[in-house]
């Protein structure tokens, strides 16, 4: 009767075992694929570039926009005043950033000057040498 009695305590206690294991597993994989999706790129914000004569915007969904005159920039600007690489647009820490790339002519948003990178917002104008954008999130 003893040897009965031992033999289906250890059998709850392997089922228990595998039952912690089996929700422990469950829940570090829940979490991952939540983090997961949380940090995909999917959750990129659209940032849209609107010049001021109104022709077509350009919309990107991405971490990194380049500004400039060179035709690799995401955003090519054929004007004289504008630097081969102007400004970078970048989103990181839930925002949107702009920085001068140490252009000729400098970068201005809503008539100040960009020294260092700073926050953007829907509405801002952004003045790339003579080129003004206004941006919409």
């Amino acid at each position: 009767m003893t040897a009965i009695l031992f033999l289906a305590i250890r059998i709850l206690l392997v089922i228990a075992l595998y039952t912690f294991l089996g929700w422990a597993v469950f829940t570090i994989w829940r979490d991952l694929k939540q983090q997961s999706n949380a940090l995909s790129p999917a959750q990129l914000p659209k940032i849209t570039l609107i010049p001021e004569d109104k022709k077509q915007p350009l919309s990107f969904q991405k971490m990194q926009v380049l500004i400039g005159r060179d035709p690799a920039c995401d955003v090519c600007i054929s004007d004289h005043t504008v630097s081969a690489q102007h400004a970078r647009l970048e989103f990181r820490l839930s925002q949107w950033w702009i920085e001068d790339l140490h252009s000729t002519n400098g970068t201005l948003v809503n008539g100040i000057d960009v020294s260092q990178p700073i926050v953007v917002t829907s509405g801002d104008e952004v003045s790339v040498g003579e080129v003004h954008l206004r941006i919409e999130l």
